[in-house]
């Protein structure tokens, strides 16, 4: 893990879809399998839903992710949470107002945030919940909060490759408006912004398909005609 990760910041590329949602559309996502209802995050729900797993599980580096974005005090948190209040998962909505926070703990891999735009980032789900289609409909009504920040679009960026994750934001009411490539050099990481291809968002619109096997194909087949991007 140490040696991959290591590889991965000395060089490496890669390419993830920034994703919109429009509040003044309505949308309606599938419910999930259980009953729950959404809250800001409290400290009592941290050492609950990011306590340690095995690493087959859930990678170390996604917790330590999560409690750094906690320790940032960048509001807000919100988390999902059972009738007998168990948090089975959690993402932040973060307005314009904070933009000069999500540059310092990101550095800069997220566009400016524009008045009436909202960031939607660091999903994710207690294990203990995972195969209950949670995400979809908490993703819907954590992106519906942006209401409360007078906010109209809600962003969210997901890898290319995160195959399950895309569906999930489809199934919230995100699609694709632009690309961004992200670079790690010597230790140092940058990000560019690109229009949206036409060949990616056909390729995005094969993935979301729940087809498995088209999925698989169509990674495969497209994986070696990655557009050259210019900055």
């Amino acid at each position: 893990m140490f040696y991959s990760e290591f590889n991965k910041r000395f060089y490496s590329e890669s390419i993830s879809y920034g994703l919109k949602r429009d509040l003044n559309i309505p949308f309606e996502a599938s419910p999930a399998k259980i009953k729950f209802s959404i809250r800001p995050l409290i400290e009592g729900d941290i050492k609950v839903i990011l306590k340690v797993q095995e690493p087959d599980v859930v990678n170390p580096r996604i917790i330590a992710s999560q409690r750094a974005f906690i320790d940032a005090c960048i509001p807000t948190c919100y988390v999902a949470v059972t009738s007998q209040n168990e948090p089975c998962y959690m993402q932040w909505l973060v307005g314009n107002k904070h933009n000069d926070k999500i540059k310092a703990h990101f550095r800069g891999i997220f566009p400016t945030l524009k008045p009436q735009e909202a960031l939607l980032e660091g999903a994710y789900a207690n294990p203990e919940f995972r195969g209950l289609r949670i995400m979809p409909e908490a993703m819907t009504l954590i992106a519906e909060m942006a209401s409360l920040i007078n906010a109209r679009w809600v962003i969210t960026f997901v890898d290319v490759t995160n195959i399950p994750s895309l569906k999930g934001c489809h199934r919230s009411g995100f699609n694709p408006y632009v690309l961004r490539k992200d670079k790690w050099f010597l230790f140092s990481r940058s990000a560019s912004f690109y229009p949206l291809p036409a060949e990616l968002l056909e390729e995005y619109n094969l993935n979301i398909v729940d087809k498995p096997q088209i999925n698989l194909h169509s990674s495969i087949k497209k994986e070696k005609k990655r557009p050259h991007l210019q900055p």
